[in-house]
């Protein structure tokens, strides 16, 4: 069977233009040269051609996007050197680079003034403690939050599953996300319960359930959690992991996958009317967003005159 694709209208490459149209606005009235520096230690094709592509669409938009290739052993040192360089104002790793702790320890080298994905510590420890502000209430200035996690909450405001104007735009519904990583399941699954969703969060330790962001242990099986769902979101890699048919979900259970694998049996496009199967431009657009965020909080000064 040919596998499905999204309509135009539920295309996360076209989702996307709206938001890097914004950032080019924004680019263009500060009138600043910003510059992120992308690091990849990896020879793999498809990951070079993701991040060239990351890279045009930086360049496209007036944002000097240096790609930098180093060896893995070496990475540590680039990020320090990127943090240390003034004309560098975000910097943009390409993961996984160990399959381990040691990328988590990498990603906590970037320093949070240039975070861009907004995965380091700093950045994620606002997040879970729900403080919304870069540099506390006073200043006024919004945190960052990581680029995937709010490239799939935009996704869902775009297609209308959030509503707008309210402070829990999602109060009532049940979520089911197959994934539980510090770079975006778990930062996802605070998001969503703090949106007001009851979210049911796997990964190969079992199922947590988030309320409020707080997660409870639970006994809830893969069946009974997709049985139940009103959204369930997927970012298992590789091809281990069970795809999700549509006998398995309700009619009309919206569907999003972010892992660079298929999640999703192709027959669940037909059993409901939302169903995304990637987000990596969004991402992109999102990390835009961030390093105008970044640039503006902590690059700025005051000759700058803004």
């Amino acid at each position: 069977m040919q596998k499905a694709e999204a309509p135009p209208d539920l295309d996360p490459g076209i989702l996307a233009e709206k938001y890097v149209d914004e950032v080019k606005q924004e680019v263009q009235a500060l009138g600043a040269t910003m510059k992120v520096v992308g690091l990849i230690a990896t020879r793999d094709k498809p990951s070079l051609a993701y991040a060239r592509a990351t890279q045009q669409k930086f360049n496209d938009i007036g944002i000097e996007y240096d790609l930098r290739p180093v060896e893995r052993l070496e990475l540590e040192t680039e990020i320090l050197r990127a943090n240390e360089d003034v004309t560098v104002h975000g910097v943009f790793i390409y993961f996984p680079v160990f399959n381990s702790q040691q990328d988590d320890y990498l990603r906590n080298q970037v320093d949070y003034r240039k975070d861009i994905e907004a995965g380091s510590i700093y950045w994620t420890r606002k997040l879970y403690d729900n403080d919304r502000y870069a540099l506390g209430p006073d200043e006024g200035k919004k945190a960052l939050i990581p680029c995937t996690p709010l490239a799939i909450v935009k996704i869902l405001t775009e297609v209308g599953v959030y509503a707008a104007g309210v402070d829990r735009p999602i109060a009532g519904k049940k979520v089911t996300i197959f994934n539980r990583s510090e770079v975006v399941g778990r930062p996802l699954a605070v998001m969503m319960s703090n949106d007001g969703a009851k979210v049911v969060s796997f990964d190969l330790n079992g199922p947590l359930v988030f309320i409020n962001s707080i997660p409870h242990e639970s006994s809830i099986t893969r069946a009974e959690a997709l049985r139940q769902s009103d959204i369930v979101i997927t970012g298992v890699p590789g091809d281990s992991f069970q795809k999700i048919s549509a006998s398995e979900i309700d009619p009309g259970t919206i569907c999003l996958n972010f892992s660079s694998s298929p999640n999703f049996e192709d027959d669940v496009n037909t059993h409901t009317d939302i169903y995304i199967p990637r987000v990596g431009p969004m991402t992109v657009a999102m990390c835009m967003r961030n390093l105008i965020r970044l640039y503006n909080i902590f690059h700025v000064t005051a000759t700058d005159g803004k």
